[in-house]
């Protein structure tokens, strides 16, 4: 008979005393929050590891009740500083994914960036620089806010409509060149030199073999996180190759070795990407399409839950 457990995989990003920091205006979850839920969590599910949850998966393992599974996107410097000992000391096993180019070239990511950014300015300033600023490098680069706004606002459901439609024109409906000549020049004007933010925004390579000691497990998420439907076949293989090579380089051996899609929704990777992780000895892959995940799913789509709606009842089910 098919077990009517599920797995729900819960996906963070930024976990930190936001009133504390310089951006307090950054969304993220506050640390006694993060603290509480997972409490709440350990009360209702059997806490996974990367490990369990293939294994229930596949159909290898069936527990007496429900999984879960906690991720953290884009390899944060809070998530080994305040996340990992709170997870080793309550004995949970939670997957990091991390961006390569932003550990080994100290860069930082223009998601990144463009999130800071938005942080530190007014939101209406700030799209009127980016913009004057992008048709100062390309006359002709693009018609502002010509993008769907339905997709936008499935695509990013906590923004008001406006930054909603410019974050999906940031990070999908734009020349990724142009983008990151632009951000990068309003990131120095605004915030500062990049190598120095990049060290204090994510761990480095010895950091994460520490996590690894600590029972944690680290997974790709590309090397210059950028959403792999958009990449010529050359370039796919070169941009996860070397997340791959980055990683076999840098960490400890794992039993399995997990991958995260850039920002995970559907129509932002494909079958060629799933391939190539295939035969770069990826165990499996992490989108952000809200479901819980049952026994036979394919583990190169798995479906995860943002931490906002953690403790919803049957979310995407």
């Amino acid at each position: 008979m098919p077990s009517d457990h599920v797995l729900r995989v819960v996906m963070y990003h930024y976990v930190r005393d936001l009133h504390q920091t310089a951006y307090p205006r950054l969304k993220g979850m506050l640390l006694e929050d993060f603290r509480h839920q997972v409490s709440e969590l350990a009360m209702h599910y059997e806490m996974a590891s990367v490990e369990s949850s293939l294994d229930f998966l596949t159909g290898e393992y069936r527990p007496r009740r429900d999984l879960c599974l906690l991720t953290f996107d884009d390899g944060l410097r809070e998530h080994y500083e305040q996340v990992t000992p709170y997870l080793a000391e309550k004995k949970i096993r939670g997957v990091f994914f991390v961006i390569t180019s932003c550990i080994d070239d100290k860069n930082v990511a223009p998601v990144h960036m463009n999130h800071f950014l938005m942080a530190s300015m007014n939101f209406e300033d700030y799209a009127d620089a980016f913009f004057r600023k992008a048709v100062q490098f390309c006359p002709d680069a693009f018609a502002p806010m010509n993008v769907d706004p339905v997709r936008a606002a499935e695509t990013y459901p906590w923004d008001t409509p406006e930054i909603a439609r410019f974050k999906y024109l940031f990070n999908f409906g734009m020349d990724s060149d142009l983008r990151d000549r632009t951000v990068r020049d309003l990131f120095s004007s605004q915030i500062g030199p990049e190598k120095e933010f990049s060290e204090s925004l994510y761990f480095n390579w010895e950091e994460a073999r520490r996590m690894q000691k600590a029972g944690m497990a680290i997974g790709g998420h590309t090397h210059q996180h950028k959403p792999l439907a958009n990449l010529s076949t050359r370039e796919l293989a070169w941009d996860l190759g070397t997340c791959q090579r980055l990683m076999m380089r840098n960490l400890q051996p794992q039993a399995v070795w997990p991958f995260s899609y850039p920002f995970g929704k559907r129509d932002s990777f494909h079958i060629r990407a799933m391939r190539k992780l295939q035969e770069l000895n990826f165990h499996c892959a992490f989108s952000t399409e809200t479901a819980d995940n049952r026994r036979g799913a394919d583990v190169f789509t798995i479906c995860r839950t943002d931490c906002k709606k953690a403790l919803s009842v049957g979310a995407g089910a």
